[in-house]
């Protein structure tokens, strides 16, 4: 589409305007991310995380303890309390009186959170959106649905969204009426376009369309991209059987950026973003590193943000690493945030996918369904059904004693809704027993 063609090269062209805060960077991220063991790749990570140490030291008063000296593993692992904490000592007195940008999340958690970002942090957050987006089959310029929660606070307006020709489509409320608009817009869009949207908002046009057995060959869709929570097989299978495309899930964080995301060369595996971040997982009760095949906690130390330095940062999330094709390590498994970490009735920690598989099979029943840990060996099913009666529920009581144990006590209980946190994620996993401890 020429209009289209216009906006990719109106795009490159503002940022050469701007000296290629963008351009000039993508050429070290394809490398950092792509061979990510090579010596070139190497010296540059160091040199990165070196002057970032350095910077941290020399003008934050939270580090200035630290000796440039100072392995990286010697630092302290933080956390959002400790940031909200001690939130002045973060702050970097070089880029205080600079223009800096507030980037906030909710998070999963409901609580509020946020910190600062110089520009050359932001123009790096936007290079590795365009590398990530190039490995997805969206080019800049091309139509781009975004499926969130849309209010004044991050809304965009109607002539930045022409320009860059995103379709800003609000999942506050995803009823079967609004997913019917949104297939009926797909439909009439002629152009090639990509989708990024919420997890569970994806799930949910998912089980519509299994439910209603519609089948889509050529709404011109490149990729959909899921982020913000966790992508379950399901949707996975479903959503790209429907839809005839690939569904991709992206790891990433207002506060952070891109961390790493599959991509159409690897749809199974996470792609770790090498260029931008030290990654390490670290046990889940101590802080040293993982052991192989074992869950961790995902550590992150951002390599470009110069207003408020971060140096490893625990996400709250838990992975896995394995070996990519390229002998890059990667995330094999993304399982959510440690918090929601759920427990047999002996102790043993479980995967959520575990949850998951045990409500695949009544999808076409269901509107929603959220599991919660209330005690020890106490666990509570929430169903929001699509008729008024689920007669399965003896059924799904033994399915879930088979994993969590004969002991268990699970209680089910049916509701009208089971509502959004105010970012508009959904967590279908909770752990209110570790939480009270």
């Amino acid at each position: 589409m020429l209009l289209n063609f216009a906006r990719h090269k109106f795009f490159w062209l503002l940022d050469s305007l701007k000296e290629g805060r963008i351009k000039n960077q993508l050429k070290e991220i394809k490398l950092g991310i792509e061979q990510p063991n090579s010596e070139q790749a190497k010296h540059i990570k160091e040199v990165h995380l070196k002057d970032l140490i350095n910077h941290a030291i020399k003008t934050t008063s939270f580090y200035k303890a630290f000796s440039e000296t100072t392995p990286l593993s010697d630092f302290p692992v933080i956390r959002k309390t400790i940031i909200q904490d001690n939130f002045e000592k973060f702050q970097s007195s070089a880029f205080i009186d600079k223009e800096n940008f507030k980037v906030s999340t909710s998070g999963s958690t409901g609580i509020p959170f946020f910190l600062f970002q110089n520009q050359n942090k932001r123009n790096r957050n936007h290079a590795d959106a365009v590398y990530f987006y190039d490995q997805s089959n969206f080019k800049i310029g091309n139509r781009l649905y975004e499926l969130e929660v849309w209010r004044n606070h991050n809304k965009k307006g109607n002539l930045k969204s022409w320009l860059q020709n995103i379709v800003q489509f609000d999942i506050s409320r995803l009823t079967d009426q609004r997913i019917e608009e949104f297939l009926e817009i797909l439909k009439t869009d002629k152009q090639s376009k990509t989708i990024l949207g919420f997890a569970s908002a994806l799930e949910m046009i998912a089980q519509y369309l299994e439910r209603k057995n519609l089948f889509y060959e050529n709404l011109k869709i490149t990729s959909i991209i899921a982020n913000s929570e966790y992508l379950n097989p399901y949707t996975k299978t479903t959503l790209g059987k429907h839809l005839n495309t690939a569904i991709l899930s992206r790891y990433s964080s207002e506060e952070i950026g891109i961390i790493a995301q599959q991509t159409l060369n690897a749809p199974n595996s996470f792609i770790i973003n090498h260029a931008s971040y030290q990654v390490e997982l670290l046990s889940l009760d101590k802080d040293l590193p993982a052991k192989p095949g074992e869950f961790g906690r995902i550590v992150i130390t951002d390599l470009f943000n110069y207003a408020m330095p971060i140096i490893r940062y625990d996400t709250g999330d838990i992975a896995k690493f394995g070996e990519g094709k390229n002998g890059a390590i990667v995330f094999t498994q993304i399982d959510g945030r440690k918090m929601d970490i759920i427990y047999d009735s002996k102790g043993n920690m479980l995967s959520s996918f575990v949850v998951y598989t045990k409500f695949y099979k009544y999808y076409h029943l269901l509107k929603q369904y959220q599991f919660i840990q209330q005690g020890e060996k106490e666990y509570e099913v929430k169903l929001n059904l699509q008729d008024s009666t689920f007669q399965f529920e003896d059924e799904l009581v033994v399915d879930i004693k088979s994993d969590f144990g004969d002991d268990a006590i699970v209680t089910i209980a049916y509701v009208d809704e089971i509502p959004a946190l105010s970012s508009g994620k959904r967590r279908k996993v909770i752990n209110r027993y570790k939480q009270s401890q």
